[in-house]
């Protein structure tokens, strides 16, 4: 019998300082969540999922990355090696130490997903917000320890110092409250 369950997930993560107020990555996050959650057999794909951020307008720069990964691992680590990816992916330091231990244990409830889509947007800096959009996909290799991982990376950045930009974002997005506690969203306070 495989061991190596057939399962999707996906996360949302906001990254910023503690605040009474909504961040304007809250509340992209929300409305990307409800863009998302319109067609819930489509909304775990990872088209879909860089389709919605790329509709996030005025991104001052946007890199899109594919690579493959070779693994060797028992099958119960796969869950943290998924979220040092995607960690890694939104740079490093801080947030990159306080982002993985929480995203291994939510794919922890997973068992060992095949599929992983992971956006995460940092505001750590009120005048910015850095998005990373990570999916994973992930196949076994040779051998029962063997795993091939697929990843495509997006990332884009958002100048709220900018008038026009932080007008045209609060215009799109100010309706919307920050996520609720839902099971795939995730609220780090720096």
């Amino acid at each position: 019998m495989n061991p190596f369950a057939k399962t999707a997930a996906g996360l949302f993560s906001v990254i910023g300082p503690k605040s009474s107020d909504p961040l304007q990555a809250e509340r992209i996050c929300s409305a990307l969540i409800q863009k998302l959650s319109e067609d819930p057999s489509r909304n775990l794909d990872p088209r879909t999922w860089q389709n919605a951020v790329q509709m996030v307008p005025n991104q001052v720069e946007s890199a899109t990355t594919s690579q493959t990964l070779n693994r060797t691992m028992p099958v119960g680590d796969l869950p943290g090696a998924l979220a040092s990816i995607c960690a890694n992916a939104a740079g490093g330091g801080k947030a990159q130490a306080g982002l993985a231990k929480p995203i291994s244990s939510y794919l922890s409830k997973y068992g060992e997903p095949t599929a992983f889509n992971c956006l995460i947007l940092d505001q750590g800096n009120p005048a910015e917000i850095h998005l990373y959009l990570t999916c994973l996909n992930v196949a076994e290799g040779r051998g029962s320890e063997n795993f091939s991982i697929a990843s495509t990376f997006l990332s884009a950045s958002l100048n709220l110092s900018d008038k026009q930009a932080a007008s045209r974002i609060a215009e799109l997005f100010g309706g919307y409250g920050p996520p609720s506690d839902q099971p795939y969203y995730l609220r780090i306070s720096l």
